[in-house]
């Protein structure tokens, strides 16, 4: 640190009130507040996702030298022990129930694939997410409620492409299809947006869960609104999914409370709209070859351009 700001005050010149500020402003002597905390609270989260997702890897080798009964047991363990550590231990809660989660989404598997329930892989992330729900009630994790949006949004996927497939085979309506598959989305989106105002259950920190949620959503609101683009014949759910990525700019560009999850909806909307665009140049207009090639590159560069110029003056409001 002591070599940056010298090297920083050399090479520009800097005057020696100039160079006393920086000094202040660097503060290289103070280490941030409750550093040694935030550490240890980091590695606990980082081995817990490390123990499950090698929990989960085992479990994906079939465990081909131990017993059917061995292995329930050892899952079922998991489950109970991060627990019971996290009802005894206040300090290590949030990483023994993210242990716990993910152990629990192991044994489900093990379950499914051991005993032939005839359960659909989106039945195995809706129990999973439903069983796990109770302690990340109780808990009131930031980090908790982001895994489990991320199991729900599985579920949710699972259950769409499903409930796609269905359709088709049945000669469905895929308005509606589309319909029930956009709209849900819209709850992962709101929910972590209510979370601080739960009651009992309220969160006072839902930063990394409301840009979890959001993603999540975006993701599936452009998948769906492309998906739609390519066949042509359901305009109504790309400009379904185009109001929802709008409201969400908007209301993101209006809280300005996460610069990331504005940015996302902003590619989001960016790769949405020039799809629809390409689609519409070169099928309704047939505007093939360089010409077409040359006027697509260009208003991709705009947008992109704009979008990040519309971003820019937001973060510097936000700043202000």
């Amino acid at each position: 640190m002591l070599t940056l700001i010298y090297d920083t005050v050399r090479r520009y010149g800097l005057s020696s009130e100039q160079a006393a500020r920086l000094w202040d402003c660097a503060q290289p002597g103070e280490p941030p507040a409750g550093w040694v905390q935030r550490l240890w609270r980091s590695l606990l989260v980082v081995a817990a996702l490390l123990l499950g997702a090698g929990l989960i890897f085992w479990i994906a080798a079939q465990w081909p030298e131990q017993t059917r009964s061995f292995k329930l047991h050892v899952l079922q363990a998991a489950v109970a022990l991060p627990v019971l550590v996290a009802a005894l231990v206040a300090r290590v809660r949030v990483p023994a129930l993210l242990l716990a989660t993910l152990a629990l989404g192991g044994l489900l598997a093990f379950v499914g694939q051991t005993y032939q329930t005839g359960a659909d892989a989106w039945q195995l992330f809706a129990t999973w997410a439903a069983l796990a729900l109770v302690w990340v009630l109780v808990v009131r994790s930031d980090g908790l409620w982001a895994l489990w949006l991320v199991i729900a949004g599985a579920a949710l996927a699972l259950w769409g492409s499903m409930y796609s497939l269905w359709g088709v085979l049945h000669g469905v309506n895929l308005l509606q299809v589309y319909g029930r598959e956009v709209l849900p989305w819209l709850v992962l989106w709101l929910l972590p947006l209510a979370l601080p105002r739960l009651g009992p259950v309220a969160l006072e920190q839902n930063r990394i869960s409301r840009t979890v949620g959001a993603a999540l959503a975006l993701a599936a609101w452009t998948g769906h609104g492309m998906h739609a683009v390519l066949r042509s014949d359901f305009l109504l759910v790309v400009y379904l999914g185009t109001a929802l990525l709008v409201a969400l700019v908007l209301w993101q560009a209006r809280r300005r409370h996460d610069m990331a999850v504005l940015g996302l909806g902003l590619l989001a909307a960016n790769v949405l709209w020039l799809s629809g665009i390409g689609r519409w140049l070169f099928d309704g207009l047939e505007a093939s070859g360089s010409g077409g090639f040359l006027l697509m590159t260009l208003l991709m560069a705009a947008s992109v351009g704009g979008s990040v110029h519309w971003l820019y003056q937001q973060q510097k409001r936000g700043d202000a």
